[in-house]
């Protein structure tokens, strides 16, 4: 049982963990019989918090305290501060005050520095609770409060405003997760096509000093597919957004199957030409031949003209590299 005091434990530790334990019994879990456990069963006496709540004698008070079960909003408490006094041989006086706030998924938004005083006597090694003395917040009004505990009300209001921040928060967090999934390929963690089209209707581009822009497409993955699975064409397909991705950082999209797409705003000519042969090289070395097409002007920029005009090179890039002896291309490549 809690309240076996054990060999060498100091009273006064023992008295404190168990107040601890009624305030946490009480107001986190609602759990009368907990609390009755360890009413002392010759004398006790409660006070409550309101001003009819108060009651002599362990069964009497322990009707009452089963009234409560299921009636306490779940609550946290933090910030606990206990003072310990021993009143004489074996008996003990407890004070303490702890923040009770209460849960928010209770839809009930109250925040108290509530203070309790307990007293506990042992016997037979065993430490029985003898009284138990809940105070009003209405007690802590200040003195600038005038019939109202206006302090109190205001940490009540406090608590609650910082629950609504907290679920501003949470939503606001929840729609930059679903705008990211709604925007993101998850097989390569690249811009998805949606991404493309929200850039394109947006104009971001409209004012561009310079724009670069690239179009890549796979050469051999149906080769890849029909003899190795489509887990390993699919493994291909990540190899080489592997490599545009490191040369384009946040600037790539996989606008579907084995297609990808840079758009790079502000980027001198030379710059972006050296990237698009560094990602291809690198996607090469790696096994996996990639076909492209380069578009690049001054302002103005024209994106959608400049795209077509960057598939169209790639897709000649593409016939070249089937040209060559040793390449064949597969029907749907």
């Amino acid at each position: 049982m809690v309240n076996l005091l054990q060999p060498g434990q100091d009273p006064k530790a023992l008295v404190q963990t168990l107040t601890s334990y009624l305030m946490h019994k009480h107001y986190c879990e609602n759990d009368v019989e907990a609390l009755v456990a360890l009413f002392d069963p010759e004398d006790f006496f409660w006070l409550g918090a309101a001003e009819q709540e108060y009651a002599a004698g362990s069964r009497q008070v322990a009707e009452i305290f089963r009234r409560f079960a299921g009636k306490v909003p779940a609550c946290n408490i933090t910030g606990e501060e206990y003072q310990i006094m021993e009143l004489s041989p074996g008996a003990y006086l407890c004070y303490g005050r702890a923040w009770i706030a209460t849960d928010p998924a209770t839809q009930v938004y109250i925040r108290v520095h509530q203070r309790i005083t307990t007293a506990f006597r042992f016997r037979e090694g065993r430490a029985w609770c003898t009284h138990i003395h809940i105070s009003n917040p209405y007690s802590e009004m200040v003195p600038e409060d005038v019939g109202f505990p206006t302090q109190v009300a205001q940490q009540t209001y406090q608590y609650l405003q910082e629950q609504v921040e907290k679920q501003k928060q949470l939503i606001a967090d929840q729609t930059a997760e679903l705008q990211r999934l709604s925007f993101e390929d998850l097989m390569t963690g690249m811009y998805n096509h949606n991404r493309f089209y929200w850039d394109m209707e947006s104009g971001r581009f409209a004012q561009a000093s310079a724009l670069g822009v690239a179009c890549f497409d796979i050469n051999g993955l149906k080769e890849v597919n029909d003899h190795a699975g489509h887990l390993a064409g699919d493994e291909f397909i990540r190899e080489a957004a592997r490599h545009i991705a490191a040369a384009f950082p946040g600037l790539g999209y996989r606008l579907g199957g084995d297609e990808f797409l840079v758009l790079w705003e502000g980027v001198e000519e030379d710059t972006f030409r050296q990237r698009v042969k560094e990602a291809c090289a690198q996607a090469l070395t790696h096994g996996v031949p990639v076909a492209s097409g380069v578009s690049w002007r001054a302002a103005p920029c024209d994106v959608r003209r400049q795209v077509d005009e960057a598939d169209r090179l790639m897709y000649l890039d593409k016939e070249r590299y089937y040209g060559r002896p040793g390449h064949y291309r597969k029907g749907g490549e």
